[in-house]
């Protein structure tokens, strides 16, 4: 299996360098040639070719150590980098409307798990969602879906993950824009306030969590998705809720 080398706490994420998918057994066999997977068996086409780096003809962590990682290189950090928010609001003639949003500029995140790849975890854990159907199936293929050798996914299997490896390929940007709350409300004006004997009364409509800008595939949340060892990069960490509310503010 890969390594999260958390090298002086710094979050870093180490993994393969996917050199790409077979897409016939031929270019799966001349890859196998020179390159030995240390895990796994029965390399065909539609499984994932990785990248030799230290050029010992063998894929593996080498020492798995900072000092010899075999072949696995730094692919990006989790760590969030430039954490920003923007408050804006204005008001005109009782009307007012603010709203608040955040995010994060530069992340990388490693997903994992059922929900990202399907089939993953073995028959009690796996799922299939409509972005698993971009699978590998070759020409030749019986599947009612049809050939599709440019697929995003590789050859999936049940309990193996020898294509489920930390890689380039699957290297996803945390990066989002979120807007957390939006609000718009009314006061009514004094004259009102002074025919029906009230200090102060404003009529309001709020909202949160409703739009989120985030190149992360459905399911995954960029404010608890991460990279690390808990399991919180696997989708199964309950999204926020967007929510709506309606209110009204009295003084007596």
């Amino acid at each position: 299996m890969s390594t999260y080398y958390e090298g002086q706490e710094l979050n870093d994420i180490w993994g393969y360098v996917t050199h790409g998918i077979a897409k016939s057994q031929a270019e799966m066999d001349e890859w196998l040639v020179n390159n030995t997977p240390s895990w796994g068996s029965g390399w065909t086409e539609g499984d994932i070719m990785y990248t030799d780096q230290n050029g010992d003809g063998i894929i593996n962590t080498g020492a798995n150590t900072l000092s010899d990682p075999g072949d696995m290189v730094k692919l990006g950090n989790s760590t969030p980098r430039f954490r920003f928010g923007l408050t804006m609001g204005l008001d005109w003639k009782g009307i007012d409307f603010s709203m608040f949003w955040q995010g994060v500029a530069k992340r990388d995140l490693w997903l994992d798990g059922p929900v990202f790849w399907g089939l993953s975890g073995g028959e009690w854990q796996s799922t299939g969602l409509e972005p698993h159907l971009d699978y590998y199936r070759p020409e030749n293929t019986t599947s009612v879906f049809g050939p599709n050798t440019d697929a995003y996914f590789p050859r999936p299997y049940m309990s193996d993950t020898k294509n489920q490896q930390v890689q380039s390929r699957y290297m996803q940007n945390g990066a989002y824009m979120r807007l957390k709350n939006i609000q718009l409300g009314y006061t009514l004006p004094k004259k009102v306030m002074d025919k029906i004997g009230m200090e102060y009364i404003r009529f309001y409509v709020s909202a949160e969590n409703i739009l989120t800008i985030s190149s992360l595939p459905n399911g995954f949340d960029p404010e608890t998705a991460y990279s690390g060892y808990t399991g919180s990069n696997s989708g199964k960490t309950y999204p926020l809720q967007a929510t709506v509310s309606f209110g009204v503010n009295v003084t007596f």
